[in-house]
């Protein structure tokens, strides 16, 4: 069987990978093999273009990194993060730095220890569905918990949207963390030694793969015609795996399945990367929960994954999760650069400009789906109405958030059906 992948991120080079035991495929990516997890130079190795790490529960990938030998170049520390909120930084590595956190009362805090310990108990989570993060947390923990905590980590993450954002969504993240904690204090990160690029290297070694634009599928007889800006193929099967609204664009549907395609809504993320000839911070990972803060995010990479590849610089990933309509995102590179700078040296004033050695602007228009209230309804199948067409992407992630873990096993799940055979 002749079956055609469209976009070699995880899922599609997990799917790619699969297929290809016992199916003649050919990939079509036209930007970087990785998606998000793409990579970029430094030094004599790579590193990712948008931060990453894995947890020590996350199964699906370090399967593929041990089946490829690369179990030895997994680094695992643990964190050191931070809150930045009220104009001021706090731990918040633990549930301690949690029952200590001042902006919260005494009691808010207990409950909200408890509403996170607690959340790893929950096996049925369908009565979370129709409630909102916001109202479970206040249920849970008490409304000053949420509106002095986690009413800006929300909205840090999702913006205008934030309200509506599946209690499904926020208890899982409390779940899976929880599960991830060796004893009170530790949470162990894993950072694949070069980037995780590695290992999506390995995955499209023998899976041949064109930088080409699809610009149009459609069914012709038993088969399905794909167009690119070069050529035009003929596949027994194909497998779309970019966001539901790009597969919009280059095939025709009915009014209501062309209705859910673009139903699901995703926020964009703009990353900028310093490399820095020292550090700014103690921390790895600051959430900032501030309101007029142009980043919310600040993962200062080497100070969890150090290597001597990166020939002595520092890496800090500086964070955005926006609408594509928003004016900060059309912004040129170096308008981005400045205005994340005035901030960072707002959080760090000895920071130093004179310390950047290196810099780069990374966006994308569909980083984060937006889980809403009763999203398991609205989470479309694998098999389109087009015979043979299938659709596989993070908006299908569920209840876990997006994430290469998840992305790799949605890869093989949608490889099982497409194949006919299980992996």
């Amino acid at each position: 069987m002749r079956i055609g992948i469209i976009g070699a991120g995880a899922t599609g080079l997990a799917a790619a990978y699969n297929l290809s035991k016992t199916h003649d495929v050919l990939m079509f990516e036209e930007g970087d093999i990785g998606g998000l997890a793409g990579a970029a130079p430094l030094g004599d190795t790579f590193i990712d273009k948008f931060y990453h790490h894995i947890f020590t529960n996350d199964t699906s990938i370090l399967r593929y990194i041990d089946e490829f030998g690369l179990g030895e170049k997994m680094i695992w520390k643990p964190a050191n993060n931070g809150l930045y909120l009220g104009s001021k930084l706090y731990p918040f590595t633990n549930p301690i730095d949690l029952l200590l956190f001042p902006k919260v009362s005494l009691l808010g805090r207990l409950r909200m220890g408890f509403t996170v310990l607690g959340a790893k108990r929950i096996r049925d989570f369908s009565e979370m569905e129709t409630v909102s993060a916001k109202e479970w947390i206040t249920n849970k923990a008490g409304r000053s918990a949420y509106t002095a905590l986690w009413e800006p980590l929300l909205y840090s993450k999702f913006d205008n949207d934030a309200d509506n954002v599946s209690g499904v969504w926020i208890w899982n993240k409390f779940k899976l963390r929880g599960s991830t904690r060796q004893g009170v204090s530790k949470e162990y990160l894993g950072y694949l030694e070069g980037g995780f690029i590695s290992l999506y290297k390995k995955m499209a070694e023998n899976i041949p793969i064109l930088s080409e634009t699809v610009t149009g599928i459609e069914p012709k007889g038993n088969k399905l015609l794909l167009t690119t800006d070069v050529r035009v193929e003929a596949f027994d099967k194909i497998l779309f795996t970019a966001a539901a609204e790009k597969l919009s664009h280059i095939c025709k549907f009915d009014e209501s399945y062309q209705k859910r395609l673009l139903a699901q809504k995703h926020k964009a993320n703009i990353c900028v990367t310093l490399i820095l000839r020292k550090p700014i911070s103690s921390y790895y990972w600051i959430t900032v929960a501030e309101k007029d803060a142009p980043f919310v995010l600040m993962i200062e990479h080497t100070n969890l994954f150090d290597n001597s590849d990166y020939k002595g610089s520092k890496v800090v990933y500086l964070s955005r999760y926006l609408d594509v309509s928003n004016p900060l995102f059309i912004k040129s590179d170096s308008q981005i650069r400045d205005e994340f700078l005035i901030y960072l040296k707002k959080m760090f004033p000895a920071f130093d400009e004179d310390d950047i050695s290196d810099w780069r602007v990374c966006r994308e228009t569909h980083a984060q789906p937006v889980v809403y209230m009763r999203h398991r309804e609205n989470i479309l199948p694998f098999e389109t109405p087009i015979a043979g067409l299938h659709l596989a992407n993070m908006g299908q992630i569920y209840p876990e958030d997006r994430g290469q873990n998840y992305a790799i096993r949605l890869g093989e799940d949608v490889a099982k059906m497409i194949g006919g055979h299980s992996i």
